[in-house]
């Protein structure tokens, strides 16, 4: 599907600081017209062949730079329940990197060139978001130390204490993505979304966006949530463990019951910077703006700074040496 501008026939997008769909042909909001596509392998709005990747659930055009949605990965067992709208905007994401990288001395000139950076799209990650109740079983052995002097001795007691907990936990929303195209790693660093900004999926969201379909459903990567829900168990139960010399953990069970699981798509910006043969990815959280990514460093730049540095050396020494022998 495509979504059209019903007063010029231009491409209408979702636009984040708008907060609404915004044709940049004519300025128009709200003004959409859906229509339906024609296909995987066929731009709906100029003709051209699309390359489509397996993945893809909606993508630009590289013909006439239209935005896509493909119903055929948003239905069925496609279909999300929930999506994070973006909240930065293209402008915003390179003004956040701008911020973060520009002013390091020994990054290449074209890291944040207008060229490079045209080619930063934004796209909606495919996540499972479970919700747990934990049961959760601990017991530790834990010791308090006492000293004091008497006379020529000095005495130590030490205490021993059963330490025991029982702990109810609710978990709501724990992320685990499911893109083919980020590595987890990266997709870890990116969090926290708040997840309160979650609306019922709407297709023209992605409009203007890429976006992905899952490629591991949510029971093969429930193992992933579980991991996560029991160690934040396991740091609320050490942290309800205070005030002791030492802790020695004898036993922790952790019972987890899944409530619920939902398929959401949640914002990124991504960014990729080819320099001299290699590809450095930057990635955006599209709520939050937090950045991810290390920039490549320039050596010509850094051979010039030596130089310089090399050459003012020289010319201060010798200015001291010239002093020194006048005074």
């Amino acid at each position: 599907m495509i979504f059209k501008c019903k007063n010029c026939g231009g491409n209408s997008l979702y636009n984040p600081e708008k907060k609404m769909m915004y044709c940049p042909h004519c300025e128009s909001e709200d003004s959409q017209e859906k229509l339906a596509g024609v296909g995987l392998t066929q731009c709906g709005n100029c003709g051209a062949p699309m390359n489509v990747p397996d993945y893809a659930s909606a993508m630009k055009c590289e013909n006439c730079g239209s935005y896509h949605v493909f119903e055929e990965r948003i239905s069925g067992e496609y279909a999300p329940h929930l999506i994070l709208p973006f909240q930065i905007s293209k402008k915003q994401a390179v003004d956040i990197l701008k911020k973060e990288f520009g002013k390091r001395v020994f990054t290449p000139s074209t890291f944040l060139s207008h060229a490079s950076i045209a080619k930063m799209e934004g796209s909606y990650v495919p996540f499972f978001l479970y919700d747990f109740h934990a049961d959760a079983r601990y017991s530790a052995q834990g010791t308090k130390v006492r000293s004091w002097s008497s006379g020529d001795y000095r005495y130590t007691e030490t205490s021993y204490f059963a330490i025991e907990r029982d702990m109810d936990v609710d978990f709501d929303n724990i992320p685990v993505d499911a893109s083919v195209r980020l590595e987890d790693s990266t997709m870890d660093l990116l969090e926290p979304y708040d997840y309160k900004a979650l609306e019922s999926f709407k297709e023209q969201y992605m409009s203007g966006f890429e976006g992905e379909i899952y490629t591991d459903n949510a029971i093969a990567l429930q193992e992933r949530a579980e991991k996560k829900a029991k160690k934040d168990v396991h740091a609320l139960i050490r942290d309800s463990v205070s005030g002791y010399a030492t802790v020695t953990q004898e036993s922790e069970h952790v019972n987890l019951q899944k409530k619920s699981c939902d398929y959401a798509l949640l914002p990124v910006w991504i960014y990729e910077f080819e320099y001299q043969g290699q590809t450095y990815c930057f990635h955006v959280n599209g709520q939050t703006g937090k950045v991810i990514g290390k920039t490549p460093v320039a050596h010509k730049k850094v051979a010039g700074y030596s130089a310089t540095v090399f050459v003012l050396s020289l010319a201060v020494g010798f200015l001291l040496r010239t002093l020194s022998m006048l005074f």
